[in-house]
């Protein structure tokens, strides 16, 4: 079964003006976008409150598992934590537009935890280094807090996330300059919205993949997509 998620790309952390921002983030984000209202006759300017809308905030998951052995190969996918080095870099590499004073960026440091699967957060909202279980239940349940919330902004608030794990059993895999032979492959696809309801004029899209390669023994070979994650950032 494929996912349906459209992948986005766009440049990371890009505050764009109204009114292209409205239309850039319309087209990324579908009918979840709604156009700021204008106030009415008599009305002032500014935010509105929404009332609570469960069917603005959605949450989609998908596992694929033909039986217990593929629903075990996912669960050793999702439980393989991110790599130390890897959380660091991830720290390191943040974007020079990411609004965070220049000083502080350099003093980030990895989050502590036995589990981090996350590097930075922005708008208050983790960002990920690692597509695992903890991510997936984080972003779920965020969606879920929010569709049991009213909000006041400027535009209609909304959020979805997307996840879908696969296996696959391959005789031969190549993956980053490697060679793999008699592996189950999971891929884990994660993709997250959040539009005016972590602040008023301001919401962020990102997606996110990963590869898992394990052995007979779900024993984990590989790992590829982990490290930072381009957020585009909206800002009214």
């Amino acid at each position: 079964m494929k996912s349906n998620s459209p992948i986005h790309r766009a440049v990371a952390n890009a505050a764009i003006a109204l009114p292209f921002a409205l239309l850039f983030w319309s087209v990324l984000c579908g009918p979840a976008m709604a156009a700021v209202l204008a106030p009415k006759e008599g009305e002032e300017a500014g935010p509105k409150v929404w009332p609570v809308d469960a069917t603005k905030h959605v949450v989609v998951i998908k596992r694929d598992a033909t039986d217990a052995k593929q629903t075990a190969m996912i669960t050793a996918a999702e439980s393989a934590q991110a790599d130390k080095e890897v959380l660091r870099k991830a720290v390191e590499a943040r974007n020079p537009n990411d609004p965070v004073d220049p000083a502080q960026a350099k003093q980030a440091k990895v989050p502590e935890g036995d589990k981090v699967w996350w590097y930075q957060e922005q708008l208050g909202i983790r960002i990920p280094c690692a597509v695992t279980g903890e991510a997936v239940r984080y972003y779920s349940d965020l969606v879920a807090r929010n569709a049991t919330k009213e909000f006041k902004s400027y535009a209609m608030p909304s959020s979805r996330v997307d996840y879908h794990a696969v296996v696959q059993f391959h005789k031969e895999f190549k993956l980053d300059d490697k060679t793999f032979v008699d592996v189950n492959v999971v891929t884990l696809k994660l993709g997250f919205s959040a539009n005016f309801t972590a602040e008023a004029t301001s919401g962020i899209q990102f997606e996110k993949n990963r590869i898992v390669i394990l052995d007979a023994a779900n024993k984990v070979l590989h790992v590829s997509g982990d490290g930072p994650t381009e957020v585009p950032v909206m800002m009214l």
